[in-house]
């Protein structure tokens, strides 16, 4: 498993346990790894900041 596929399953699993703010900020954070790594326009920046999206809504 890469990097990427370990660091957004460990944030699903964050966000699945109720722990909201913090798959927030493990989801930002990949995100803003891969664009930096990647590229901005990297399609799985765009899915880690959706998970982030996602987080922040449940959290609210």
């Amino acid at each position: 498993m890469d990097e990427i596929t370990r660091r957004m399953a460990e944030a699903g699993r964050t966000e699945a346990a109720g722990d909201y703010r913090e798959a927030a900020r493990l989801y930002n954070q990949l995100g803003r790894d891969i664009q930096a790594r990647h590229g901005r326009f990297d399609p799985r920046a765009l899915d880690a900041f959706e998970g982030m999206a996602r987080a922040i809504g449940k959290h609210t």
